[in-house]
């Protein structure tokens, strides 16, 4: 073999090294821009699941802030039969007020004398000045805002509470402003917009008694007894279901 065919040969071999370094290299490029596009996407993945997290975080907490915005307080009005005429002309305030972590209901004093209908002692006359009620809720363990059938919304509030009952007459005092007795209660509370209740807001509070924990609220509600009336002062605040 000449020379110039060894020259010929030796310059296809480097030729063919020189090719095959070059697609070795410009692949190896391709697998390393296939790799940092790899690790490109699963970063720009964790970081959408982590957004994706952070949103539902954000609902959650909108759905609980909601939830917590709902509240009320005023004045509900009954009439009472009274003393001489038996008709329900003696008014009776009792005041109110609820949030996602207490409600109370309170008749602090009565100014008239009106007969009270009792569940076992039947018909009681009341003087002025000697009937006292306070309910306080102790626990909570439903608290739920529904659409009502006419569109308003409602809340529901279940739990327990102490309910201090005091009918102080000159020579009897039933009852106390300082022992409790426990019951169980179910609230429900109507938002119609603002207004209060000329607008349609409602609250009632019906409590459960029973005679072996709650003996003097028992003989004067019942087994079960709704203290509610025309609201004639306040407001209930409830936001839109979730």
């Amino acid at each position: 073999m000449n020379n110039k065919a060894v020259q010929i040969i030796g310059a296809l071999i480097i030729g063919f090294l020189i090719g095959y370094v070059i697609a070795n290299n410009a692949g190896n490029a391709k697998i390393t821009e296939l790799e940092d596009q790899k690790s490109s996407v699963v970063v720009e993945n964790r970081q959408l699941t982590e957004k994706a997290k952070d949103v539902d975080a954000l609902k959650a907490e909108l759905s609980r802030l909601n939830l917590n915005s709902a509240s009320g307080g005023g004045v509900n009005s009954k009439m009472m039969p009274h003393p001489d005429t038996g008709e329900l002309s003696v008014e009776l305030q009792e005041v109110f007020s609820f949030d996602n972590n207490h409600a109370f209901c309170r008749v602090d004093n009565n100014p008239e004398a009106f007969i009270m209908p009792t569940f076992q002692m039947g018909e009681v006359l009341i003087e002025e000045n000697e009937f006292f009620m306070a309910m306080s809720t102790t626990t909570i363990e439903e608290f739920k805002v529904t659409k009502g059938t006419d569109g308003h919304n409602e809340i529901l509030i279940t739990g327990g509470l102490d309910c201090f009952t005091e009918v102080a007459k000159a020579n009897l005092t039933m009852g106390s402003r300082e022992v409790a007795e426990f019951a169980e209660y179910r609230i429900k509370a109507t938002d119609a917009g603002l207004g209060g209740g000329p607008a349609g807001d409602t609250f009632e509070f019906t409590v459960f008694f029973e005679p072996d924990t709650a003996p003097i609220n028992y003989a004067i509600f019942g087994p079960e007894f709704t203290f509610t009336g025309d609201m004639i002062d306040g407001e209930i605040t409830i936001p839109e279901p979730r």
